[in-house]
């Protein structure tokens, strides 16, 4: 949408009779738009009647109704330009070392210009998620630091930045829905050794039982494990002989920590299912 300056021109036209008639007529008034930009300028015209009190004239509401108009559309426009001219300034910067710090990304960010502010998101433990959103001091700055530091290795990983499509806080991924087999007979099952997968949690509790699903937790976006599972039964009797015989056991060389899964206990919101993450390198 093309701005509207606010300019307004009124332009008297006057009748050709003698302004000494007994009942002078009524005159124009062209109310014209200056356009932004190169298009001819939008007008109106309105008609005054002299023999009337202004404020009762039909025109004069019109006249504010379309002053309101134009002044609505510049406010708008530069809101939109405001929107525009920050968001080239904010940088989305993904696959960042947890160890580094807001100062280490000012520190390394700054080379390019002024770092206004850094946002590194969080876990609820506080631990990074390995992403940031970065904010330069202009537009020209935020593209420099893309050219200089995307793909490039710091602390071991090769850094991802792209310009921000949206300034607030994205919203936290939707916790993974039921998984098909699981039952209300489920148990959580932690201290599990990174290493672990789905297969061996199964493998691991079908050498005594019959379970109907297993499965590990792996952490986003790292794609690490989390170091913790659910594992299902048929029935809650199988569920406790499973805590009895099989808790404190070890898998992989780490004693497992069995007990039964209380409610959204497996529903982490900065958490993904195994199926959803790569496996570890």
């Amino acid at each position: 949408m093309a701005a509207l300056e606010a300019t307004l021109s009124l332009c008297p036209v006057y009748s050709s009779s003698s302004s000494s008639a007994k009942f002078p007529k009524p005159f124009l008034y062209s109310l014209k738009f200056h356009n932004s930009i190169s298009a001819p300028p939008l007008s109106h015209n309105l008609l005054f009647h002299p023999s009337l009190p202004i404020t009762n004239s039909p025109s004069r509401k019109l006249c504010f109704e379309l002053c309101s108009a134009v002044q609505e559309i510049v406010t708008e426009e530069k809101s939109e330009k405001t929107h525009e001219s920050n968001q080239k300034k904010k940088l989305f910067v993904v696959n960042l070392p947890w160890s580094l710090t807001v100062v280490d990304i000012k520190n390394l960010f700054g080379e390019c210009g002024t770092v206004v502010d850094v946002e590194i998101i969080k876990q609820k433990g506080g631990r990074s998620r390995g992403f940031a959103f970065v904010t330069m001091a202009s537009g020209e700055e935020a593209q420099a630091v893309i050219d200089k530091f995307h793909s490039q290795e710091v602390s071991g990983r090769a850094i991802r930045i792209e310009f921000a499509k949206r300034f607030k806080k994205p919203s936290p991924p939707r916790p993974p829905g039921p998984q098909p087999g699981e039952t209300r007979h489920k148990l959580y099952v932690s201290n599990l050794e990174w290493k672990v997968r789905s297969s061996h949690l199964r493998e691991f509790f079908s050498t005594n039982f019959n379970p109907v699903a297993a499965r590990v937790v792996f952490d986003a976006p790292s794609g690490k494990s989390a170091g913790y599972g659910f594992v299902s039964f048929a029935t809650r009797e199988e569920a406790e002989e499973a805590i009895s015989t099989l808790d404190g056991k070890e898998l992989m060389g780490r004693p497992l920590r069995l007990k039964f899964s209380e409610k959204n206990t497996d529903k982490s919101e900065n958490q993904k299912e195994e199926q959803d993450q790569p496996e570890e390198s």
